[in-house]
Order: C-alpha cells, then structure tokens, then sequence
C-alpha cells in the first residue's frame, strides 16, 4: 500500500538513484593493486625459487650420498645388496666423476690420485660396478641448482666425510669476506 498525503493524493515512492562505479574510480583502484603487489610479488616468488633450488640440491646431493655409501635398507638374503662405490672399490671417491666412470683418467677433470679404477670382479666382489649416478649427457649431478660444482669435504685426516654445495650465494663458507654460512651440507 503506498503513502498518502492528508489530502488523499498518491505520493510516489523516495528511492534514491543507484551509484556505480566510475571507470575513473576503477583504474585508479586497479593501478594501486597493481602498484602493491608489484613491491610484494617479486620477493615472494624469488623466496619460493630460492626454496626450490635448495630442495632440488639436497636432493640430488642425497642421491650422491646413497650412490657413495649405499643404501642400507635394501638386502637381498640378509646381505646389504646396494653397497654403494665405497662398499664396491673399498674407498670414497676422490672426484664425483668416478661415479659415472670407471676411466676418470680419460676425463678433462684432473684432480689428485686420478687413476683408473678396477673393473667389478664378480667372485671377490670388489671393482667399479657402475656407473653410480645417471648421467644426463652433461654430468649436472656434478653441479648444484646454481651451476657451483660440488665439493667432497673431508676430515681432519683427509678422510672423506660428506658432499657440500656452495648454496645460493654460491660463495664458501670461510673464503674471505664470506659471513653468512648458507652452505648446504650432506655427511656420509
């Protein structure tokens, strides 16, 4: 039932117009979103790579941990059965190389006591029975996520005790002017 004035006439009804918004209004609003997320977006998403890269290293240096030292978990008749290069050849690589040859001596890496390893000899068990690593044509299980190669870090005998990646700054730990200790480590 519409109101009515005294005198009996109709009054029509008091709705105010509605108000949309202005295309004005809607490009300011969207060039200060687009302002904002342009100072937070790019950190974020470099957070995220760097986090991925890191994930990626320490997974493939796991890898190069079990392709050294074995995996104990897997046996076959009460027997470890994946030993690893150590467990094979008797000793711990001396360049990550040795891996994925037995003939790191025809390589173009040189590094110390570079020498061909004895092939796998089935009755006494001992020899290179590899390759350990799978190779992608470029050996890039020698490099980390930023393309520093790895290092196989040894004891104070100079017995080999785990593999270490510069980590994202790419820079030692313990180099001169190097303060922040982002390297990423995996012992044997």
């Amino acid at each position: 039932m519409k109101p009515t004035i005294a005198n009996g006439s109709r009054t029509s009804s008091t709705c105010l117009p509605a108000r949309g918004w202005t295309l004005l209004e809607l490009l300011i609003t969207i060039s200060i979103i687009g302002i904002i997320l342009g100072f937070f977006v790019p950190p974020i998403v470099s957070r995220i790579t760097m986090n991925a890269k890191i994930g990626a290293t320490r997974r493939e240096m796991y890898e190069l941990r079990l392709a050294i030292v074995g995996n104990p978990d897997i046996t076959a008749g009460g027997e470890y059965a994946d030993v690893g290069f150590y467990g094979d050849v008797g000793r711990y690589p001396r360049h990550l190389i040795e891996l994925l040859t037995n003939r790191p001596d025809t390589t173009n890496y040189v590094y110390p006591g570079r020498e061909a390893i004895p092939v796998w000899d089935p009755f006494t068990k001992t020899g290179w029975h590899g390759p350990y690593v799978r190779d992608d044509g470029e050996q890039g299980f020698l490099y980390d996520a930023w393309d520093m190669p790895y290092r196989i870090i040894t004891d104070n005998l100079g017995t080999p005790i785990g593999i270490r990646s510069a980590g994202p700054d790419g820079r030692w730990f313990g180099e001169a002017g190097v303060t922040e200790n982002d390297d990423i480590t995996v012992l044997f």
